[in-house]
């Protein structure tokens, strides 16, 4: 078993590979917007949404750049809430694209009790998830930071990553978990739905002003008894299957 991505929490030295995972789908929210959306307006007034665009993105990295900067303090500081890595183990010289090999996708513990040696092998952060107490509902949790690099998605890694954090706030007794994504993350939604969020709401979250915004969709994880049982280790465990 030559190539594997192990879901695991963050351990400090991971900062670097979380930042460029990170920063990368924020470049896509807000680079990946139609370039149309800025011709129906004269060139002049392009240009200062371009400049105004990029601004923002900048001011929003920064901010995001201070959260990685502190996810053993934010994240790690006490039992409600966590940050996860996905990490893969691929030979040190691969001449082949990670979107055409197949992973095998397996959590911390399953790698512990594989006993696979990876000594030899390269080691990278492909993906990321956070979960923190809501500040919004009464027991309920925030799910952030959801990304998965684009070569190796739609390999399991992000459905991985979600019932990671899923099963966290189910074990912590939270009320439910719930998370948001833009209309330019749309290959996000099917996985969301597939793993039973639903709808909360749906804004406009204004990027320049009223010139540009972007559409944000609200989603939820209701954590209800019909959806959990108590496993033999003593603890709730998702229900649902796949």
């Amino acid at each position: 078993m030559s190539h594997i991505i192990v879901i695991r929490r963050y351990r400090p030295g991971d900062e670097l590979g979380c930042r460029e995972i990170i920063n990368e789908t924020i470049m896509f929210i807000f680079f990946g917007m139609p370039f149309t959306i800025c011709f129906f307006v004269i060139p002049i007034v392009v240009i200062v949404t371009y400049i105004a665009t990029y601004l923002a993105f900048m001011l929003v990295v920064s901010e995001i750049n201070q959260e990685i900067s502190n996810i053993p303090r934010i994240y790690m500081s006490n039992a409600f809430s966590c940050f996860w890595v996905a990490e893969s183990f691929e030979p040190l010289l691969m001449t082949r694209n990670p979107k055409d090999i197949y992973y095998t996708v397996m959590n911390e513990k399953q790698f512990r009790e594989s006993n696979i040696d990876v000594s030899s092998q390269a080691k990278k952060i492909v993906g990321t998830i956070g979960l923190l107490k809501s500040h919004k509902v009464a027991k309920g949790a925030w799910i952030k930071r959801l990304c998965v690099h684009k070569n190796y998605q739609q390999k399991g890694v992000g459905s991985c990553l979600l019932s990671t954090a899923v099963q966290f706030a189910i074990d912590e007794g939270y009320s439910c978990a719930d998370l948001i994504f833009t209309e330019y993350n749309e290959n996000y939604r099917k996985l969301y739905n597939k793993k039973g969020f639903e709808l909360k709401q749906m804004y406009h979250k204004p990027i320049i002003g009223p010139i540009v915004s972007v559409l944000i969709y609200e989603l939820s994880y209701q954590i209800k008894p019909e959806h959990e049982y108590v496993g033999n280790n003593g603890k709730r465990n998702i229900f649902r299957t796949e």
